[in-house]
This record gives structure tokens, sequence and C-alpha cells, in this order.
């Protein structure tokens, strides 16, 4: 059996999800808790309309939100300080911003054709939970780093005609 390729561990544009990175971010909040309850992937796909055509410009998920509440320290050695009632006024900055703001942008794309191992090391070397997937200029799916992993997993398991063979 031929190794699997991007194409059969990708997950097809339609079923993301889509967003403007004009959206403020409270609406993308409650786009991603609707999401977190369905069987739906936990992102959402920023894209822009360029020439009648859609541009995937990145994604936002439940880490990027939480990621840019910190408050940003002048020194990283400085040791933050917390006070009362921070949390709220983090929550209200953040939510009056916009999605391209916080959104994780494309880095690296992969071809529907390329090899696993491409993905796996491509995605460990930007350290990136995603990849838009091409065929030629156009992305034509999002392969996340939980399918891989599900890869892996399936590793552990005895193939079914191999482990019938042996008995």
């Amino acid at each position: 059996m031929p190794e699997k390729r991007i194409q059969d561990l990708m997950l097809d544009l339609s079923s993301l999800e889509r967003i403007s990175p004009h959206t403020k971010l409270a609406e993308a909040v409650k786009m991603l808790h609707e999401k977190r309850h369905s069987l739906c992937c936990p992102y959402l796909l920023v894209v822009d309309e360029v020439e009648n055509k859609e541009e995937v410009l990145g994604m936002v998920s439940v880490d990027d939100v939480l990621g840019h509440m910190e408050p940003s320290a002048k020194s990283m050695e400085e040791l933050p300080i917390f006070w009362q009632g921070q949390f709220r006024e983090e929550c209200e900055a953040i939510l009056e911003r916009s999605t391209a703001e916080i959104m994780s942008p494309v880095t690296r794309v992969i071809h529907q054709r390329g090899t696993l191992m491409e993905a796996v090391h491509l995605m460990n070397s930007v350290r990136i939970d995603w990849l838009p997937v091409v065929e030629g200029e156009e992305v034509v799916g999002i392969l996340f780093k939980e399918d891989l992993f599900k890869e892996v997993l399936a590793a552990t398991q005895p193939e079914a005609g191999l482990s019938q063979d042996l008995q």
C-alpha cells in the first residue's frame, strides 16, 4: 500500500469557517466558542477578497486569542505585575482588536502531493500547527498537526491484514 500524501489528510477549505481580517475579535471569539462545541476544528480561516478571489491570510484559534492577552513587558527579564481586574481589562482591550492583528499568518505552504515527513519538518522547523495546502498557486486545503499525530497513532496499531496473516 502506498504511503499517504498531504492530500489524503488535508481538510477541505469548504469545511472551515471564514472570517474577514477586519472583523472585531469579539465576533471571532463567539465563533470559536461555537466551533469548540461542534465536531469542526476550532480554527477560523482569515480570508480577504482580492480581485474577486479569496486569499488565505491566516488562522485564528483560542491560542492566538490568549497569546495576545499578556501585557507586553519591556524586557522579558522583568517579572510581570498582576492586579485585581486586569483580566477584565485585557479582555476588553483585545476584543476591540481586529482578527488581522492577532491571527497566525501564513508563513509556509505545502503542495498537496507532498509527503507527510515534509509536513512534519516544516511544522517543526517554524513551530506551526497548520499548513495551507496548495495545488499550483491555489490553496485547496489545510493540514493540521493533529492529523499528522493521528497517523503516528495509527502506526501503533497492527495492520488488520498483517495480524490476520500471522495467526
